[in-house]
């Protein structure tokens, strides 16, 4: 007796249904977090372009207020793309 190829003659209880399920799952949560940190670097670049044009502003008109922002912006804009990208711990880590 022959079996025809999409006979299949494995007993081991593979469920492929449940091998779906997690691969789905498992790509769904990867796509997920590809989504959110390419969101957070865009409001890390978005915090460093408004710090660099407060403190390029700042720097000609010489107002000192708006040179600290900017310093406060640029620097809060470059720790969230760094702890985005694991290059630092976030604060989470630290308290």
């Amino acid at each position: 007796m022959t079996t025809s190829p999409t006979e299949s003659t494995d007993d081991t209880g593979f469920d492929e249904q449940a091998l779906y399920r997690v691969v789905r799952s498992a790509v769904e949560d990867a796509i997920l977090g590809v989504l959110g940190t390419l969101l957070l670097l865009a409001i890390a670049a978005f915090f460093v372009w408004v710090g660099g044009a407060m403190l390029l502003s700042a720097a000609e008109a010489g107002l000192t207020l708006s040179l600290g922002f900017g310093l406060v912006f640029l620097a809060f804009g470059l720790y969230l793309g760094a702890a985005t990208l694991d290059l630092v711990p976030s604060l989470r880590e630290w308290v």
